[in-house]
């Protein structure tokens, strides 16, 4: 084979190469600047108080992503939330564990409590270490799925 040949299939190669990286490379950064928090002071959700008003939640909208919201009553009983075929609410998303979190009526209200999971839940951006009450405006975070939470 000519030396040109070989020459211009090794161009070639090596432009093939630079444009896969390319792409690679411009897919990663669209992807982490999709998930970065903005950089503009967003509105933060109202806190959750230890106090929460009784009976101040009456359902949850379930914010899946790439799907339509689900409204979920309030209703006294218990809501799971989870990958296992035996939770009330199904995520599959790879960031929630089998069983993630549960929402439950306390005392009137309405609590949230992480059942162990791997990566946590969130209430308002905020970590939930025990049981905390839930009352309308709160956005509960579990995995890609946002729960908003209304009265």
């Amino acid at each position: 084979m000519p030396p040109i040949v070989l020459f211009a299939l090794q161009a070639l190669v090596l432009l093939l190469l630079y444009l896969f990286v390319a792409r690679a490379v411009r897919a990663v950064i669209r992807d982490v600047r999709r998930d970065a928090p903005s950089r503009r002071a967003a509105p933060s959700p109202p806190a959750s108080r230890p106090g929460a008003r009784p009976g101040s939640a009456s359902q949850l909208v379930v914010h899946r992503p790439e799907a339509r919201p689900e409204i979920v009553a309030l209703d006294g009983n218990e809501i799971r939330f989870g990958r296992s075929r035996d939770c009330d609410i199904v995520l599959t998303d790879d960031f929630v564990s089998e069983r993630h979190a549960r929402v439950f009526p306390r005392q009137g209200g309405w609590m949230i409590a992480d059942m162990g999971s791997t990566n946590g839940t969130y209430l308002n951006r905020q970590r939930v270490n025990e049981a905390s009450p839930i009352s309308g405006g709160d956005q509960v975070t579990i995995g890609k799925t946002i729960v908003e939470v209304r009265r």
